[in-house]
C-alpha cells in the first residue's frame, strides 16, 4: 500500500492478477487431476496464452533485473520446466469408450501442490531480497506457469503420439457431456 488507506493502482492490479491466476490454475489442476480425453489443442492453446500474457506483464512492469533477481527467476524457470516434465510423466494414459483418456490423479495433485508451493516460496523470497527482485518475481507469474504447462504439453503430446490409441473428437466430447468421473 502506498501512503494512505486507499490501495494503489499496483496493489489492485496485483490482487486482480492473483485472483485470475488462482481461478485459472484451480480449473487447470481440477481438469488434470480428475482427467479428460486426450486432445492436441488442449495442450497448446493455454500455455501459449499464458506465455504471451506473462511476457506482456514483464514488459509492462519493466522491472529492474538485478543479479539476484535474474538468478532467482532463472532458477525458478529451470525448476518449473522439471516440474512440468514430472507432471506429464505422472499422467496415466487410459482407454475410455475406446479413446485415449488422460488422468493425473493423486500424483498430479501432489506435483501441482509442489509447483504452487515453489512459486509462493519464490514470491516470498523475492520480496525479502529487494523491491526490484520482488517486482520481477511478481511480473513473471503467468510466464512461469505458461512455461511449465508448455513443457507438460510437449511431453504429453509425445506420449500420446507414441501411445497410438485413438483420440476423441472434441466436438463429440462436448455433445456427449463430461460424465467421466465415476467410470
Amino acid at each position: 500500500m502506498s501512503g494512505g488507506t486507499e490501495p494503489s493502482r499496483l496493489d489492485v492490479v496485483n490482487i486482480e492478477q492473483i485472483l485470475i491466476a488462482v481461478l485459472v490454475l484451480g480449473w487447470i489442476v481440477y481438469r488434470q487431476v480428475v482427467g479428460q480425453y486426450a486432445s492436441g489443442t488442449k495442450l497448446t492453446l493455454l500455455p501459449l496464452l499464458l506465455i504471451v500474457l506473462g511476457l506482456y506483464a514483464v514488459v509492462e512492469a519493466h522491472p529492474t533485473i538485478t543479479a539476484a533477481g535474474g538468478a532467482l527467476i532463472g532458477g525458478e524457470l529451470v525448476l518449473t520446466v522439471v516440474l512440468g516434465w514430472l507432471r506429464a510423466r505422472a499422467v496415466s494414459l487410459e482407454t475410455r469408450e475406446g479413446f485415449l483418456y488422460l488422468r493425473g490423479g493423486v500424483p498430479a495433485l501432489v506435483l501441482w501442490t509442489i509447483s504452487i508451493a515453489t512459486r509462493v516460496a519464490i514470491e516470498i523470497g523475492a520480496h525479502h531480497v529487494d523491491a526490484a527482485t520482488a517486482a520481477l518475481a511478481t511480473s513473471t507469474v503467468a510466464l512461469s506457469f505458461g512455461v511449465s504447462l508448455a513443457v507438460q504439453g510437449i511431453v504429453l503430446r509425445q506420449r500420446i503420439r507414441q501411445d497410438g490409441r485413438p483420440l476423441r473428437d472434441g466436438r463429440r466430447a462436448e455433445r456427449t457431456g463430461r460424465a467421466t468421473l465415476g467410470r
